[in-house]
């Protein structure tokens, strides 16, 4: 998955749609490409096979907002106050966004290949991104989407989504690494296997 970070070009231009003012902590641009798309977050602008794709500032956002945890759910709270801060909005403007992102990046809500709804909850964004996988999983863990210790395996899940099959096999994998290598920690842990 080819997901980069780089900090603003110039003083000279004005902030993004998705600035730290809108997104809370952040301090570097997102830049990541999938299937014909490519984002890039500090120039604001968002291409299929090279051709600007028209999306407004919202949607881009939480574009953006999504991309930035390939794989994971983000809940619809956390879209709202990320995109829209602490302002007194409903979920029908969430809602909103996403319908102009799907058009913009023609995916299907009945079998999405880019943002997944998790029903009541909110979306993931499951894009295969183009790239060397070993880039994505340093790229996973510099952004901190895996979580603690378990970044290379949100990498690798992300990375597998479209083979449940697949993406089942590394989580076991995952665990039974994991389980040894608690064994051979903890003194008398060979025991509780």
């Amino acid at each position: 998955m080819t997901l980069t970070t780089s900090p603003r070009q110039s003083r000279d231009f004005p902030p993004s749609p998705s600035s730290s003012e809108e997104s809370p902590g952040r301090g570097e641009a997102l830049l990541l490409r999938f299937d014909r798309f490519a984002l890039d977050e500090a120039e604001a602008r968002l291409t299929c096979a090279g051709q600007p794709v028209a999306l407004a500032p919202k949607p881009f956002a939480v574009l953006c907002a999504l991309a930035r945890t390939p794989g994971r759910l983000v809940t619809k709270n956390a879209l709202l106050d990320l995109v829209w801060g602490h302002r007194f909005v409903t979920e029908s403007v969430l809602k909103s966004a996403i319908s102009e992102l799907r058009a913009a990046l023609d995916d299907d809500p009945k079998a999405p290949r880019y943002i997944e709804t998790v029903s009541r909850r909110g979306y993931r964004f499951i894009a295969m991104a183009v790239g060397a996988p070993a880039q994505s999983a340093a790229a996973v863990e510099r952004n901190g989407a895996g979580g603690s210790g378990h970044s290379a395996l949100a990498a690798l899940t992300a990375l597998c989504r479209s083979d449940a099959a697949l993406a089942g096999l590394i989580r076991t994998l995952a665990a039974t690494l994991e389980r040894e290598r608690l064994s051979s920690t903890i003194p008398g842990a060979e025991c509780l296997s």
